[in-house]
């Protein structure tokens, strides 16, 4: 994952899930304070994305922090619906705000990098303090890579105080995201750093802040073991791409090897009293920012129509649901909201522009490869409220 540094009137309610203690861990209902609207039936998933609040806030003009997005380099180009925006401005917050209730969103993990950086102050200033920031809720995503170093010499020193930082500043927050009323916090690369490494720091961390409900990006691969699991409330997994379509590209094969292995990460997480947390994503193609991986069509290549957002439908139906992990609160994450580097995101396109496997290389498809890229306008909003809400 690179790093670079309207409003609804609904009626809010807090959900709470009742459960009786005579049932097993895996069969208790988590108590979440989600934010509902009458809109969301009972049965729908409580459903995350990752949110990245880094556009147009590190000093430099707003369009150099998007040069390096694929969408930019496809001709013709293809632009948020809001343009190329400021993370930090209200409007924009607003729209996603809207956005992400449309597409039945709960909550965000919000990418944060540590205190009084870019991403924190748009945290705590712009997306807190929003007048529409009650209609979500909102998770730190700790950003491992720029807090704890590098993967062979990592250094945790800051781990206790960064923590100390989230404890002063947002786990109070009434829209802060609770799971059994503790505080929840997302660990990205937590299969890196907290593995064969890091494990005294991190039973460190348990004990200073045993409130935490600890969340590892720690599910990766077929062979995940419980053994890892058990350090954790809940584990989940990022990356999608890596484990599913960068092996079998947009196809069947990919969506059951995902499945397969989610399926295995939930038992063995299950069976030592961890929760388990599906994640899925629409694409990827990182081709734009870094050089070394294969993009991911966005559409199931092995079938004969090929329509624009079928891999995202099949994930939500075939992987994510049937993982939804009562103890956790039946959670599932969607990678991203709008992580535009990577082109995982499902925020709103403007619509206006016509498919395209042509790009702005010297070969016109280095890019794309060959793939066709559609502006999609609110497509993928509109699929996650289809096969969740409806």
């Amino acid at each position: 994952m690179i790093k670079r540094c309207v409003r609804l009137k609904l009626k809010t309610y807090c959900l709470v899930l009742f459960y009786s203690a005579a049932v097993s861990a895996q069969d208790k209902l988590a108590e979440v304070n989600i934010a509902k609207s009458n809109e969301y039936p009972s049965h729908a998933p409580l459903i995350g994305a990752y949110y990245y609040p880094w556009y147009g806030v590190n000093g430099n003009p707003t369009a150099d922090d998007w040069r390096n997005v694929l969408r930019q380099k496809l001709v013709p180009s293809q632009v948020p619906r809001i343009g190329l925006y400021r993370s930090d401005s209200p409007k924009v917050i607003a729209e996603h705000v809207k956005q992400s209730r449309h597409a039945g969103l709960s909550f965000w993990a919000v990418s944060w990098w540590g205190p009084d950086t870019p991403t924190d102050q748009i945290f705590r200033e712009a997306i807190l303090k929003h007048p529409d920031a009650d209609q979500l809720r909102y998770v730190v995503l700790y950003e491992s890579t720029g807090r704890l170093g590098e993967f062979d010499k990592p250094h945790y020193d800051k781990l206790l105080e960064d923590f100390a930082y989230l404890e002063q500043h947002y786990f109070d927050d009434p829209s802060y995201l609770r799971i059994n009323d503790r505080p929840v916090v997302l660990i990205y690369l937590s299969r890196v750093y907290f593995r064969d490494q890091g494990l005294a720091e991190l039973a460190e961390l348990r004990e200073r802040f045993p409130e935490v409900y600890l969340v590892g990006d720690d599910v990766f691969g077929p062979r995940y073991r419980a053994e890892w699991a058990k350090n954790f409330d809940a584990v989940t997994a990022y990356d999608v791409y890596g484990q599913s379509t960068a092996l079998e590209k947009a196809s069947q094969a990919a969506i059951t090897t995902l499945a397969d292995n989610y399926i295995n990460a939930r038992r063995k997480a299950n069976s030592v009293g961890t929760a388990f947390i599906p994640a899925i994503a629409p694409g990827y193609n990182d081709r734009a920012t870094r050089d070394g991986h294969t993009g991911t069509a966005r559409y199931m290549i092995d079938e004969p129509q090929q329509e624009e957002g079928s891999l995202f439908r099949a994930m939500i139906h075939d992987v994510a649901l049937p993982n939804l992990d009562k103890s956790c609160g039946r959670l599932m994450m969607v990678t991203s909201f709008n992580e535009w580097y990577e082109d995982t995101q499902i925020e709103a396109t403007a619509g206006m522009e016509p498919p395209t496997a042509i790009d702005s290389s010297p070969s016109n498809q280095h890019f794309t490869e060959g793939d066709r890229y559609f502006d999609y306008a609110d497509l993928y909003l509109r699929i996650l409220r289809e096969e969740t809400l409806e």
